[in-house]
């Protein structure tokens, strides 16, 4: 029997209702004037994680993360207390507890062949650094230069210049690498390290320092050096291998050429938000179905 015009106006109202968790009609959509074509939301080019800090961008002395949490429930390199902003803190325990599910993994070693190494427990991360004030870095510096002859070869940031102050960054390893006195680039022939480049930008970080990259950001390759970003930005930076530096320059540009334009940025992230929060928009078609009730097309 054929329901009545009734219920099928309710039908229609519960898939709204299902949709949106309200009846409320969203704003209009309408585009900007001005169309944004860079790959990247202008949005996510606001996020505060997005601050560049290098020997040209300094931080200042008394700069401090907030909220600054203690890493917990994943392996350290030592049994010091390991620092981070929370919401990198979150991102790295959600990537230490994805790497231990991998119980297998193929990987390139250094003699350029490949093979599959298994992992029984999981692949495990151990967290050697993450947040260091501006005091401790400048020690930092002060030992690895007294210990390196008093030459600066760009594996040391000054104090005010390394991203470690930010929060933003940590230092992560396996266990072979964990235990050794020093930090060699001889890691990113490891299953770990190379797990984690391919897989980092799921969880919103990028390798911070890439190899090849060294003019670019004034530091020296470091395999075991994740810095936190953004899943929006870490995809697109990790898949165009570009320094940070690079995207920098290129996400800036960017905005002024749009500016330039006419484009207005808060107008374009009001956009952004309705769009990606609009609810499906439905039709009655003109089919029926078995039932004899016409057919709701919904799209995205």
């Amino acid at each position: 029997m054929m329901k009545s015009a009734g219920s099928f106006l309710a039908i229609v109202l519960c898939i709204c209702l299902l949709f949106t968790g309200t009846f409320a009609v969203a704003e209009s959509s309408d585009e900007p004037k001005v169309e944004w074509t860079y790959p990247v939301s202008v949005t996510a080019l606001q996020s505060p994680y997005l601050i560049l800090v290098n020997a040209d961008n300094l931080l200042d002395k008394s700069y401090k993360p907030s909220p600054l949490v203690k890493v917990k429930n994943v392996k350290r390199a030592t049994s010091a207390t390991v620092e981070l902003e929370e919401t990198t803190a979150n991102a790295l325990k959600a990537m230490y507890d994805d790497a231990l599910l991998v119980t297998e993994y193929t990987y390139v070693r250094k003699d350029g062949t490949s093979v599959t190494q298994e992992f029984p427990d999981g692949m495990t991360l151990y967290l050697k650094s993450g947040y260091r004030s501006y005091g401790t870095q400048a020690t930092t510096y002060a030992n690895y230069l007294a210990r390196n002859n008093n030459v600066d070869d760009g594996y040391v940031a000054k104090p005010g210049a390394s991203e470690h102050q930010s929060g933003l960054c940590f230092d992560i390893l396996n266990k072979k690498f964990a235990g050794l006195d020093r930090m060699t680039q001889d890691f990113k022939h490891e299953p770990e390290a190379q797990w984690m480049k391919e897989n980092c930008a799921t969880y919103g970080f990028i390798l911070r320092f890439p190899e090849d990259k060294e003019e670019e950001t004034g530091i020296k390759f470091e395999p075991w050096h994740f810095r936190y970003v953004g899943k929006e930005v870490a995809g697109y930076v990790m898949s165009t291998d570009m320094s940070f530096e690079e995207f920098t320059v290129e996400s800036q540009k960017a905005l002024d050429d749009f500016v330039a334009n006419g484009g207005n940025i808060e107008e374009q992230m009001d956009y952004e938000f309705r769009t990606m929060n609009d609810p499906p928009e439905s039709k009655v078609l003109d089919v029926y179905g078995e039932d004899g009730d016409p057919e709701i097309s919904l799209s995205l």
